[in-house]
């Protein structure tokens, strides 16, 4: 052999033996080499303990493991997440689930496929100097959008629980949770609706507890996904990826030996404390338990959302649609049976 075949040789060698090793301690960078991940657009309205599955999914590689990428993209207000996906500029999104039906009422080519959340961690919380609901008549209340989803639900707990109706207030559009936190602390509203982890906040900072949403509507669809009809048709095995990964991401977060490291991912994507996840995972994981395990919509919680938008009108003069009209079941149906679950 020649000099050169030697240094060839062992130059080969080496970078056998490098690949090798470095192979065996990246096993996952191994695997996307093997086997390309798919990119899934997701868009979402901003990130809040309400999305604590979604974090799980994605810390524990749980879209990977199923050929996805997800690349969240953050648009703030639920008006411009819904059109993002209805015009097709991105495929999927989360939203309650009023937006995107009235989306489709007006011909919108675009379906529900999960049920993210079945019920509502919702508070409504006011000035320490207003001591009941009868007192914000004549009030600015702050709300995410005019109408539709959470307001329509405000009006509701507002009128079974203080006998107000919508001419008795104001609303404010203010923004997302941190923004209608932001607004309540400035003065500019009176009162506002809070999620986790702002509810703690706000009883920290002193503001009085008005209702409880849950305890007035009982359970209700209140974030769901969903996609535009031409990606459901063309990409529907992503779609059924993604909602396996979020179905195990749920279970993972609902078991209890994994709550330390639930709690770490918590104050890493929320930036927060430990105090505020310790919180957030005694309401949520432990007590309220708002994310359904297997990844559907609630049938009860829909019927309500559907109850909601006849009071409003929505349907006036027409046949009101079955629930088959904005729910695309068989994606979640097909998730469960690749995972086993019934």
């Amino acid at each position: 052999m020649t000099p050169s075949h030697r240094q060839l040789t062992t130059r080969a060698l080496r970078a056998f033996v490098f690949f090798a090793f470095f192979a065996a301690n990246h096993p996952n960078l191994l695997s996307a080499a093997e086997t390309p991940l798919t990119t899934l657009r997701y868009a979402v309205t901003g990130r809040t303990s309400t999305d604590w599955p979604w974090f799980i999914a994605k810390e524990k590689r749980l879209y990977q493991r199923h050929g996805l990428f997800l690349e969240d993209i953050i648009i703030q207000g639920a008006a411009n997440t819904t059109r993002a996906v209805v015009s097709n500029t991105l495929p999927v999104g989360r939203i309650a689930p009023d937006f995107i039906m009235e989306a489709i009422d007006r011909g919108a080519k675009s379906h529900i496929v999960a049920g993210d959340m079945n019920k509502i961690p919702y508070d409504l919380y006011a000035r320490a100097d207003i001591k009941s609901g009868a007192e914000l008549r004549g009030k600015t209340l702050g709300v995410s959008a005019l109408s539709g989803g959470t307001t329509a639900m405000l009006e509701e707990v507002l009128e079974k629980s203080f006998g107000l109706t919508r001419k008795d207030y104001q609303v404010l559009v203010v923004g997302t949770s941190p923004d209608r936190y932001a607004a309540l602390k400035g003065g500019s509203v009176a009162a506002t609706i809070m999620a986790p982890p702002f509810t703690f906040r706000s009883q920290k900072d002193g503001f009085r507890k008005i209702v409880t949403f849950h305890d007035v509507l009982g359970p209700i669809d209140f974030v769901v996904s969903f996609a535009h009809d031409d990606y459901i048709k063309s990409n529907r095995p992503e779609l059924v990826k993604f909602a396996k990964a979020m179905i195990e991401a749920t279970r993972w977060l609902y078991d209890a030996k994994n709550k330390e490291e639930a709690l770490a991912i918590h104050v890493k994507y929320l930036k927060g404390n430990r105090e505020g996840a310790e919180n957030d995972y005694k309401f949520l994981v432990e007590e309220f338990k708002p994310w359904p395990s297997d990844g559907t919509t609630s049938k009860q919680g829909m019927d309500k959302t559907m109850e909601l938008r006849v009071k409003a009108n929505k349907y006036e003069g027409k046949k009101v649609p079955p629930l088959s009209h904005y729910i695309d079941y068989t994606i979640v149906d097909d998730a469960k049976k690749e995972l086993g679950i019934k």
